[in-house]
C-alpha cells in the first residue's frame, strides 16, 4: 500500500516541476539569450594591400596582433570604386548585379550613368542585388551608412535607418562620432550595422603616386584616425560587442607619360563610342565597323588586351550582363589608353597613380584587417575575394543572406569557431 501511494506523489510533485520550469519561459520572464554582435565596416578608399609597409602604422598594427588581416584583399574587375563597394556591400559580381562600372550606359533606360551625376547615383534602377543593410533592416534589425555606394539610393524600395548623402567636406572625425551615436543610441534607432568610408588615400595615390611623401602622410592619417576610432569604441564600450572590420575598394599602380597607347594610331576615335575609362576602356562602336575596329585593335595589340563582349574572360564575371558595350580594352598594369588629343591636351597627364586594371595583379589588391568578439587573434590569411564580405557579415549579425555570388566557407577560416 505505501508503494501505491508514494508513486503518484512522486508523479505530481515532478509534473508541478516541470510546469514551474515551462513557466519561466512564458511571456513577462526575461530569459538571457546570447546577443548577436554589432558589425563596423570601415574603408579607406585606395588603401593597397602593402601601403602598410611604407610607414609606421601603430593602431593598424595594434589590430592585426588581436586581430585578423589578410595578404589581400581582391577586387572585382574592372577594379575601380563604384562596382568594388557595391560588390562588397552586395557578394555579387557585376553580371549579377549590373554594376559595371564607375561609367555606364543602360540602352533600357536610356541612361547613362557617372560617379559625379546625383540623379543617377540616387536611381535605384542601377543597383541589382541585395545590400547588406537591406538584408539587416528586413531581419529586423538596423543600419547606418556613413557614404557607401548605392546607399543614397532607394534599393528595393528600401533605406537604411540611418545614411548620409555624400558630403566629402564633412570632417573624418564627425564621420566617426557620427556613426559611434549610431551603434549606441540606447534605443530603437541604435544600429546593429554601420559603414564608415574615407577618400584621401585615394585621392593622394592618383596625384602623387605610390611611393609618394604624400601616400605615406594619407597612410598615417589613417592609421591615427583608427586610433581615434578604437578610443571611442571603447569609451562607448563598444569593442567587447563589435566585429570591426577594414577593407578597401581597391589598390593603386603608378602610371606616366612614357607608357602609354594612343588609340588613334589603331582606329578612329570617332568610329567608337566610350562608355568607360582607361585602365579598363569599354566601348561601342559606331556604324556597323565592329569587325574594322576590333581587327585593327587586335592587330596592334601591345600593352593591352582586347576583347570582343562574348569574348571576355570569365574570370571577369562581366560579360553577361546587357550593359557591357561591344569592346574591353584592358591596359597592361602602369599603361594609360586615351586618345591623341586628350594626351596632347594635358601636359602631365597621365602621372601619378591609377587603378582600374586586371584585378589578378596584385597592385589592385587591397587592405583587409579585422578584429572582434568572433574573430581569431593574431590570424593572417591568404588574399581573398571581396564578394564573400557580404556573407561574412550576414553570418556576424545572425542574418539570413540573399543570394549571392560569394560564400561563407571561403572566408570562414578567421572565425574564432573555425
Amino acid at each position: 500500500m505505501s508503494r501505491s501511494f508514494r508513486t503518484p506523489f512522486h508523479l505530481i510533485l515532478v509534473l508541478t516541476v516541470g510546469i514551474g520550469f515551462l513557466g519561466c519561459s512564458g511571456p513577462g520572464v526575461d530569459v538571457p539569450k546570447p546577443q548577436a554582435q554589432k558589425v563596423l565596416l570601415v574603408s579607406f578608399d585606395g588603401f593597397r594591400h602593402d601601403y602598410l609597409s611604407k610607414t609606421n602604422t601603430p593602431n593598424f598594427d595594434q589590430l592585426i596582433e588581436k586581430g585578423v588581416s589578410s595578404e589581400g584583399l581582391i577586387p572585382i574587375f574592372p577594379s575601380k570604386t563604384f562596382p568594388n563597394y557595391y560588390a562588397i556591400a552586395t557578394g555579387l559580381y557585376p553580371e549579377n548585379s549590373g554594376f559595371i562600372g564607375n561609367s555606364m550606359y543602360d540602352s533600357t533606360m536610356n541612361a547613362r550613368f557617372t560617379m559625379g551625376d546625383r540623379d543617377q547615383v540616387e536611381n535605384p534602377q542601377w543597383y541589382g542585388g541585395e545590400p547588406i543593410w537591406n538584408t539587416v533592416e528586413k531581419a529586423g534589425k538596423k543600419a547606418g551608412t556613413m557614404f557607401w555606394v548605392g546607399s543614397e539610393a532607394p534599393i528595393q524600395n528600401m533605406r537604411p535607418t540611418h545614411w548620409k548623402s555624400y558630403d566629402g567636406s564633412m570632417p573624418d572625425s564627425a564621420r566617426i562620432d557620427t556613426v559611434i551615436k549610431w551603434l549606441n543610441y540606447g534605443n530603437e534607432r541604435e544600429v546593429d550595422l554601420s559603414t564608415l568610408y574615407f577618400s584621401f588615400v585615394d585621392s593622394r595615390g592618383h596625384r602623387y603616386g605610390t611611393d609618394s611623401e604624400e601616400v605615406k602622410a594619407a597612410i598615417k592619417k589613417a592609421d591615427d584616425l583608427i586610433g581615434y576610432l578604437m578610443e571611442k569604441m571603447e569609451e562607448q564600450k563598444l569593442t567587447s560587442n563589435t566585429n570591426l572590420l577594414i577593407v578597401s575598394d581597391h589598390g593603386m599602380a603608378d602610371v606616366s607619360r612614357e607608357r602609354i597607347v594612343v588609340l588613334d594610331e589603331m582606329i578612329d576615335p570617332e568610329d567608337v563610342e566610350m562608355i568607360e575609362y582607361s585602365p579598363s576602356v569599354m566601348m561601342n562602336v559606331r556604324d556597323q565597323k565592329m569587325d574594322e575596329v576590333y581587327d585593327a585593335l587586335k592587330a596592334n595589340e601591345e600593352h593591352f588586351k582586347v576583347y570582343k563582349k562574348e569574348d571576355i574572360p570569365d574570370r571577369f564575371h562581366l560579360k553577361d550582363h546587357y550593359r557591357v558595350p561591344d569592346l574591353l580594352m584592358v591596359a597592361d598594369v602602369g599603361y594609360t589608353i586615351n586618345t591623341r588629343a586628350y594626351f596632347e591636351s594635358r601636359e602631365n597627364y597621365p602621372s601619378g597613380g591609377a587603378h582600374g586594371f586586371d584585378n589578378q595583379a596584385s597592385e589592385m589588391h587591397a587592405l583587409f584587417v579585422a578584429k572582434g568578439p568572433d574573430l581569431k587573434e593574431g590570424f593572417r590569411m591568404k588574399a581573398f575575394e571581396n564578394v564573400h564580405l557580404y556573407e561574412l557579415m550576414a553570418h556576424l549579425l545572425q542574418v539570413q543572406p540573399a543570394n549571392t555570388d560569394g560564400s561563407l566557407d571561403s572566408v570562414k577560416v578567421l572565425l574564432k569557431e573555425h
